[in-house]
């Protein structure tokens, strides 16, 4: 339950940093074989399962995400804005949800866990389209698209639609830390938007219809850009305080990698700027800090058992490795 007091939840969570991997324990991983960066975790205890095989590797990530999530609620003193980002998985699985019921299909959906819904309450919602029980922007939003399908299903409309109130859903917070990072978040994915429709040749009105609530980046940039020359591109829209991760990612392009730089310079950025609040002791930010630096460290360590197990060379992971939480 969450509970009142800072100091206690800040050093509960003080204590648990301290089992979060660090940068040289990953970087043995990388180095060693398969069985040795399994051993690496077995070691610590990570995902609590000591007689893991490299064939269960998603569940023990999951069980440590998993463990920060309900850590986070346990220590919460601001619950509303925890939840904001463990709202992540709700947002996740009310589109599986939605495209599913639309497009009548019969699979079993990746529902998320760890959100702020039980999933089946969520899959109830969708199944009678009552959408009462959850805050207002997003009901608005299930409610304005169940009436536009009526003319006819459009998928792809709806990720866009719940990705926009999701975002606009943390500004309405007004907390410094949670706007701040979700308009960095923000800008880094209209730029990837950007380049998207750039490749399709799509028109401005397609574009802004797509963009997610502005951040530091103006939609009206991001417009301009739309036929500008790739190599000015970067130069036009970057601006605010993820300019010099977006110039960069836009340098990277240049010399040839794919759009996947834009989406590292963006984790990258977003865990720096948790990890420069993590000694805020008052506010929620090392709380929701502890949480997306678990979050990262899954995806790295996903990358790395992933490419141990399929034999991929070591450039392979370092190319598409995220910075961890320091």
């Amino acid at each position: 339950m969450p509970q009142s007091s800072a100091i206690y939840g800040i050093s509960r969570i003080r204590c648990h940093e301290k089992d979060l991997l660090g940068r040289d324990r990953l970087q043995r991983m990388i180095e060693g074989s398969g069985p040795d960066a399994l051993r690496q975790l077995l070691d610590v205890g990570y995902g609590g399962m000591p007689d893991a095989t490299l064939l269960d590797a998603e569940r023990m990530v999951a069980n440590e995400v998993d463990a920060a999530y309900t850590l986070a609620r346990e220590v919460s003193f601001a619950p509303t804005l925890t939840d904001v980002f463990l709202m992540k998985a709700d947002v996740h699985n009310l589109k599986l949800l939605l495209k599913l019921r639309l497009t009548q299909g019969k699979e079993a959906p990746a529902l998320m866990q760890g959100g702020v819904y039980d999933p089946g309450v969520l899959k109830h919602m969708v199944e009678t389209t009552d959408y009462r029980g959850l805050p207002d922007i997003f009901r608005g939003a299930l409610d304005a698209l169940e009436q536009s399908f009526a003319g006819g299903v459009d998928p792809a409309r709806i990720s866009t639609a719940l990705d926009g109130a999701y975002v606009q859903y943390a500004y309405d917070t007004k907390d410094p830390f949670v706007v701040g990072y979700f308009k960095a978040r923000a800008d880094f994915d209209n730029v990837l938007i950007l380049l998207r429709m750039r490749a399709m040749h799509g028109d401005a009105q397609g574009l802004r219809a797509a963009l997610l609530p502005a951040g530091e980046i103006p939609h009206s940039r991001l417009a301009a850009a739309l036929e500008a020359p790739i190599e000015g591109v970067g130069r036009l829209i970057a601006t605010g305080s993820a300019r010099e991760g977006i110039l960069r990612a836009f340098e990277a392009l240049g010399k040839g990698e794919g759009l996947h730089v834009l989406e590292r310079e963006r984790d990258n950025y977003l865990i720096r700027k948790c990890a420069g609040a993590k000694f805020d002791n008052e506010s929620i930010a090392p709380v929701i800090g502890y949480v997306l630096a678990r979050e990262q460290e899954a995806l790295c360590v996903r990358l790395v058992l992933t490419a141990k197990r399929n034999g991929l060379l070591e450039s392979v992971i370092t190319e598409r490795l995220r910075e961890l939480y320091g």
